[in-house]
This record gives C-alpha cells, structure tokens and sequence, in this order.
C-alpha cells in the first residue's frame, strides 16, 4: 500500500523517528560545520548547523511533519509494527541524512 498524509502524520508523531531525525539533524550539522568555509552558502549553512546543535530535538520535532513527505522518505514503505508498538519506515538513516543534506540549504533560509 502506498504511503498517503495519514501514514506520514503517523510517523511523524512517533517518538522513535522523532528521535531518528533528531540524530541524523545532529549528524548532518557536524558534518556542516566541518565543511570546506569555499562551499557555496557556507555561512547561513554553518549558521543553521548551529541552531541545530543547540537543540536537535526540537528542531526534529519541528522539521518531523514536513519531512516525512520529502522523497526519501516518503518513497520508503511506512507501516505500524506491533511488536515495537509503533510507526516505522524502510527508510534507512542514510536515506533520511541524504534528504537532510539535500535540503540544508533550503532549511538554512539560502535564497536562490
């Protein structure tokens, strides 16, 4: 079945994804910050990078319910596992860093 806004919603109020995108935020930000200074936008990248570190879970909290509808994600089959007691999907954590790499500059307010 394909994924639709309800089994998205679902993954995004699950704590463990929640917890997952908190994680691969973190991640990807450190990896940000230790980029090359000459990389396109690296300022507001960097900046973001920042925010992200003071607060991952917040920010993955707020990030959570748009991005699970961004391809990498909703391209992976969502579904309830009974034995966790919970919403999980086949993305795996690079799938999910992929997405966040692709879209850091949108996130960090780059124009253009």
């Amino acid at each position: 079945m394909p994924n639709d806004a309800f089994t998205q919603q679902a993954l995004a109020a699950d704590p463990r994804f929640v917890q997952r995108l908190s994680n691969a935020l973190g991640k990807v930000a450190w990896e940000v910050l230790n980029e090359d200074p000459g990389v396109p936008n690296h300022t507001a990248r960097a900046q973001y990078a920042q925010r992200v570190n003071q607060s991952p879970l917040a920010t993955a909290q707020q990030l959570a319910p748009s991005f699970v509808n961004r391809p990498n994600v909703i391209n992976f089959a969502t579904s309830y596992d009974f034995t966790v007691g919970g919403t999980v999907t086949a993305a795996g954590d690079p799938d999910i860093e992929s997405q966040l790499h692709s879209d850091w500059d949108d996130l960090a307010g780059v124009i253009g």
